[in-house]
């Protein structure tokens, strides 16, 4: 069972550069807020950061389609600015500006609501949403 472990760690470590090359990386700003996060997607696994001049989110998820959303990314989001509160945001996709998002939080791992949506505007195309001042994930909940 070692020699497999070990055999599947070297062969992980020896995809890391061919990995690399395959995702694809976006950014995006969620209209009327500052957050502008930037997102590294490989096939169907995505991770992001946010901008830190605004607010220091991060997560993981997956790209799949969910019932009463389509195809999305559905990602678990964790700042420090906000302990005690775990995030799920969904964003549509493929990522184009004008799509939508919706966040959630649960602070108990029993109960979930939605706290916010709005569309997303991708970095770098003519068309912007209005930026705003506040990060959607330090708001008071």
């Amino acid at each position: 069972m070692k020699t497999y472990l070990a055999l599947a760690a070297a062969a992980l470590l020896a995809m890391g550069g061919t990995a690399a090359a395959k995702t694809k990386t976006s950014v995006i700003s969620l209209d009327g807020h500052c957050d502008v996060i930037t997102l590294n997607v490989d096939k169907s696994l995505v991770t992001g950061a946010g901008d830190p001049n605004c607010a220091t989110e991060y997560g993981a998820g997956m790209i799949g389609k969910v019932k009463g959303f389509g195809k999305s990314i559905v990602a678990g989001v964790q700042t420090p600015n906000a302990p005690g509160a775990q995030f799920v945001l969904q964003i549509s996709y493929p990522l184009v500006t004008g799509g939508g998002w919706n966040l959630y939080i649960t602070t108990d791992g029993v109960s979930i609501q939605q706290i916010e949506s709005g569309t997303y505007t991708v970095e770098g195309s003519a068309a912007r949403g209005v930026k705003g001042t506040t990060s959607v994930f330090t708001r008071q909940h």
